[in-house]
C-alpha cells in the first residue's frame, strides 16, 4: 500500500509519492530510468495498482518483459525492496 499524504506505507513512499506527483497521478506518465540496462529475458512480470489520486480513480495494469524493465519504466511505485 502506498499513501502519498503524508508518504507512508512503502518502502520508498517519498520517491514514489514525488515520482506520481511529477506525473499528475499517472503511473504510465513516469519518465524512464535514464540509462537504465535491463537484460533481453524474457520472465514477464504484471504490475497493478489501483486507488485514487486527486479525488479521481487510477486504476492501472501493465505488463512488463522483466522486472528491471517494470522498475526502468514506473520509478519507485513498485520498488518494494528495502
Amino acid at each position: 500500500m502506498l499513501l502519498c499524504d503524508p508518504p507512508q506505507g512503502h518502502a520508498h513512499a517519498a520517491k514514489a509519492c514525488r515520482e506520481l506527483a511529477a506525473a499528475g497521478g499517472d503511473i504510465g506518465r513516469i519518465p524512464g530510468r535514464a540509462g537504465a540496462m535491463c537484460p533481453m529475458l524474457y520472465a514477464p512480470v504484471t504490475a497493478s495498482a489501483y486507488g485514487a489520486w486527486d479525488g479521481r480513480r487510477v486504476d492501472y495494469t501493465h505488463a512488463f518483459s522483466n522486472s528491471c524493465v517494470m522498475g526502468a519504466e514506473t520509478g519507485a511505485v513498485f520498488d518494494l525492496s528495502g
